[in-house]
């Protein structure tokens, strides 16, 4: 899957799904990713909805599990960053999450 779709996937995840319905591991891995971004990019808000279901997340899965998928989803902004420039990744994150970051 590309990244793309990946975004898009977790996007709709956000998006349509209710926090109960959210697959954390792939959410902390989005939420890294944001949150990473969010440093990089200089996103002046960012959905409080997220951070509380990431919050939620990290407390059901353990610092064990959660911390390497927010860690993977931060490096996953770096590598996007370095193959294409921080602005054009800091403008597909604000392309495919609207809902999260500006």
């Amino acid at each position: 899957m590309t990244l793309a779709a990946r975004l898009l996937a977790l996007a709709l995840v956000v998006a349509c799904g209710p926090a109960g319905a959210v697959e954390c591991v792939g959410f902390l891995r989005m939420h890294g990713m944001l949150r990473q971004a969010q440093a990089q990019c200089a996103f002046e808000r960012f959905n409080p909805e997220i951070v509380d279901t990431a919050r939620r997340c990290y407390e059901h899965l353990g610092a064990g599990t959660g911390a390497p998928a927010m860690r993977a989803g931060a490096a996953e902004f770096d590598r996007m960053a370095d193959l294409r420039g921080v602005r054009a990744a800091c403008a597909l994150i604000e392309r495919h999450f609207p809902m999260a970051v500006r």
